[in-house]
């Protein structure tokens, strides 16, 4: 049966009015891009451009051989640190935890937290292990050659302080920045501390997604 001009004229019309708030859904919808010094204020240090990374040969918390090319296909997170750490260490790791747990199932899921270790003497991968699994939250280990650690840590521009192992508890100066590395395997940026875990998981969402 043919429309009449009435019925078409209303047609036209209802398909301009959804046109209309598709359009302002989308523009609603769209997130604005993100800005440097907003993240700055949260910790949140990002290239202009990503950082290649060289390649190491390391030993993983669960014995097996881990590469440069272990940080390609997810975003990681890495920190620098020891197991013997009084202080630094197992607050950002606990940091670091909080934030995961506030994430979004799907960011959550596309994130990889490891700690390397800057103490290869004492950090064997069963004491990482042990050391990771009270945190209970998935995290990974590394740790190695100490020339390998070093050249890795140049890369990221992390810095410490290789400790005199002769004396007995001896402890390792380092920095606490945590290093963002995304799925190509490129270095990104860095958080710096004090971390606002409070506004670390409302933007890394933002910075994760494709």
């Amino acid at each position: 049966m043919a429309m009449s001009g009435v019925q078409k004229t209303v047609l036209v019309t209802v398909a301009a009015i959804a046109l209309v708030l598709g359009a302002v859904v989308a523009k609603v919808n769209r997130q604005a891009p993100l800005d440097r010094d907003v993240l700055s204020n949260s910790g949140i240090f990002l290239f202009d451009s990503p950082r290649s990374l060289p390649s190491v040969e390391l030993q993983s918390s669960t014995g097996d051989t881990w590469t440069e090319q272990d940080l390609v296909g997810q975003w990681d997170l890495l920190f620098f640190g020891y197991t013997f750490c009084p202080d630094i260490c197992p607050t950002t790791m606990a940091d670091l935890r909080t934030v995961a747990e506030a994430l979004p199932p799907a960011a959550r899921e596309r994130l990889s937290v490891t700690m390397v270790s800057v103490d290869p003497e004492r950090d064997t991968p069963q004491q990482l292990s042990e050391y990771l699994a009270y945190f209970k939250a998935g995290f990974k280990g590394v740790t190695g050659e100490p020339t390998q650690l070093a050249t890795l840590a140049q890369a990221l521009s992390v810095a410490y302080i290789p400790p005199d192992t002769s004396e007995e508890n001896y402890l390792v100066d380092h920095s606490g920045q945590v290093v963002m590395v995304n799925p190509d395997g490129q270095y990104v940026g860095f958080i710096r501390p004090p971390f606002k875990t409070d506004e670390l998981s409302l933007w890394l969402p933002r910075i994760m997604s494709p």
